[in-house]
Order: structure tokens, then sequence, then C-alpha cells
């Protein structure tokens, strides 16, 4: 099993969340001030920044590894599953997200979309 950390359209109550149904929600949760939401339509892009960081809140999910599998097919050539590291020091087990390869910085913040 992969702890995957969710942020955009797979959460509970968003357009693609059939896709984990199945799978464990843990809890809602939020990173380290290390990244940003970019708006990219109708769906944000996670990417990793050095400076201006914010926490981005989420959810933790319990995935099998077919499941994964399923899940990266679905996220595409756009991004890659990498570690993060999260607030909550109750779910900082070994955790993972999926990170925009290519980020686009002159599209928007989509955080205040995304948070809550």
């Amino acid at each position: 099993m992969t702890r995957l950390f969710i942020y955009g359209t797979l959460k509970r109550g968003q357009v693609n969340h059939h896709l984990l149904e199945a799978e464990t929600f843990l809890g809602e949760t939020q990173t380290v001030p290390h990244y940003r939401l970019l708006d990219l339509g109708w769906y944000p892009g996670l990417a990793t920044v050095e400076n201006n960081g914010r926490s981005i809140s989420g959810e933790l999910w319990e995935v099998s590894p077919q499941r994964l599998q399923k899940l990266d097919a679905y996220e595409g050539d756009e991004y890659a599953r990498q570690p993060v590291t999260l607030l909550d020091h109750n779910f900082n087990t070994t955790t993972e997200t999926y990170v925009l390869k290519a980020p686009d910085w002159t599209r928007p913040d989509a955080g205040t979309m995304w948070d809550g």
C-alpha cells in the first residue's frame, strides 16, 4: 500500500473522486509550505518552489498497488509521483503526491479554488 496526498479533482466531492472510492481515506492534512497550486483550467497542478511556497490542503489516502498504477496512467506524462512532506506528524511516514514535471509559471495561483 502507498500513502498518497491528494489535492485536486481526486478529492472527496470532486469530479474524479470515483477513481479513489474503493481506497482508504486516512484524513485531511496539509503539506509543508514548499509548494504552489497552479490553475490549469478545470484542475490544479502542484509545483515545488524554493521561495514563497505555501501549505497545500488536501487528503491522505492509502492506495493499493493496482489503483496506484491506474492513477499513474490517469495523471499521465504531465506529472511525476514524488515524496511530499506533510505538516501533520501523524501522517509523516512515506507519503507521495503528483507534482508537475514542467510547471507553467505564467498560470495563476489556484490555491484558494482548491483549499478547504
